[in-house]
């Protein structure tokens, strides 16, 4: 009888961590494709690519695209993104609560 209840208490605490962990219904993830390109080493330009969104006004995609540099910016020095020569794309996911997002068009 002890392990039956121990089971269940641990069943229904696992319910409720997993519920707890779903960000899919209150939150949307954006992919955002930018470019850095390195000569010796060192950064020449950081290039926005694209915002992958079907439903986002050129507002809402500017904004992404701004933030997405900034995270470029940041990413540049990282030893897995530098070359010595060339372009290292990098994918972007930014992930916004819908208010937020709706925030962006003012």
């Amino acid at each position: 009888m002890k392990y039956r209840v121990l089971i269940l208490i641990m069943f229904i605490f696992g319910l409720n961590q997993t519920k707890a962990q779903d960000y899919t219904k209150d939150s949307l993830q954006f992919k955002i494709i930018t470019a850095i390109k390195y000569h010796k080493s060192k950064v020449e330009d950081i290039k926005l690519k694209k915002v992958l969104c079907d439903y986002c006004t050129e507002e809402q995609k500017n904004q992404l695209g701004l933030q997405a540099l900034k995270l470029s910016e940041l990413e540049q020095n990282d030893p897995k993104n530098r070359k010595e020569n060339g372009i290292k794309i990098l994918s972007i996911y930014i992930r916004l609560s819908k208010e937020d997002f709706k925030a962006l068009n003012k």
